[in-house]
């Protein structure tokens, strides 16, 4: 009887231990696979980050700004037209990126 209890101690001590590894390592392939999914997500989100970059710059493009600009009544401003505040605080504006109301 001794013999018997002692070998099943030593079977269920065994079948925890493997038990213990083969949780482990679900646990390990499970967060390697969520981790693999974490970077596609990050390669996919790159690439769409670049795609709105190229597509803002193509939005902001000033051959397609100053069209719409005039369109509107506005007009490219020229040096002696603009204020330039404190440079201390702001930066300065530059005749080149500054438009102006037309007045009627």
């Amino acid at each position: 009887m001794k013999f018997f209890l002692l070998t099943l101690l030593t079977v269920t001590a065994v079948v925890l231990c493997l038990l213990r590894v083969v949780e482990s390592r679900h646990r390990f392939y499970q967060t390697a696979y969520q981790i693999d999914r974490e970077r596609q997500l990050q390669s996919t989100l790159r690439n769409t980050q670049r795609e709105l970059i190229i597509d803002r710059a193509a939005l902001l493009a000033p051959s397609r700004l100053l069209p719409m600009a005039e369109r509107n009544g506005y007009r490219v401003a020229y040096a002696a037209q603009t204020v330039h505040p404190d440079s201390s605080t702001t930066p300065q504006v530059t005749a080149t990126n500054t438009i102006q109301r037309h007045s009627h």
